[in-house]
C-alpha cells in the first residue's frame, strides 16, 4: 500500500507519471537518459566536422532541458513540503489529512462541492471525480493497477 501511496495523490491523480515528481518514472528513465549519454557531448565536440558544430550546441540544450526533468522538485503531495503540487490553493492533501482517509473517494462527504472551481479547473475537477469515483466503487489497488501506465497529460493531446 506505501507504493500506491507515493504513487497516487490524495486527489486520485498520479504523482509517478508527473514531470515535477522526484520520484517518478518520467525523473527515473530522464536519468537513466542521461547516464547513457555520459561522454556524448565530448564525443561530438572532438568528432563533429565543423558544418555540424550545431548540432553540439543543440546537444547541450537538450542535456540541460533533460537535466530539469530528472531532477524535479516536488516530493509528491503527502509530504509537507509539496502541499498543493501545482495547483496554487490546493486544499485536498490536507483535507483528507484532517479526514483520516488516504484518497477523496474514501470520504463519506465524497464528492463535496468544496472542490469547485474558484480553486480548480474543470479539467482538474473531470480527473478529480472520474479517479475518485473509480478508487471509491473498485479500491485503489485496481484503480492503481489500471491507471499506473496511462501519460500523466494525455488528455491534452489534440485528437
Amino acid at each position: 500500500m506505501e507504493k500506491i501511496l507515493k504513487a497516487v495523490a490524495p486527489c486520485s491523480m498520479f504523482c509517478q507519471t508527473c514531470t515535477g515528481c522526484q520520484y517518478g518514472d518520467i525523473s527515473y528513465h530522464a536519468k537513466a537518459l542521461l547516464r547513457l549519454l555520459e561522454g556524448h557531448e565530448e564525443f561530438l565536440d572532438k568528432n563533429l566536422r565543423e558544418e555540424y558544430r550545431y548540432k553540439l550546441e543543440e546537444f547541450k540544450v537538450f542535456s540541460e532541458k533533460l537535466k530539469k526533468y530528472a531532477y524535479p522538485k516536488c516530493n509528491g503531495c503527502r509530504d509537507d513540503r509539496a502541499f498543493g503540487c501545482s495547483i496554487e490553493g490546493c486544499f485536498i492533501p490536507e483535507c483528507t489529512k484532517e479526514h483520516e482517509i488516504d484518497f477523496c473517494g474514501e470520504c463519506i462527504e465524497f464528492p463535496c462541492d468544496k472542490v469547485n472551481e474558484s480553486v480548480y479547473s474543470s479539467a482538474t475537477i473531470k480527473k478529480w471525480l472520474f479517479g475518485n469515483t473509480e478508487i471509491k466503487n473498485k479500491g485503489i489497488e485496481t484503480y492503481y493497477e489500471e491507471n499506473k501506465d496511462i501519460p500523466h497529460y494525455i488528455e491534452y493531446v489534440k485528437k
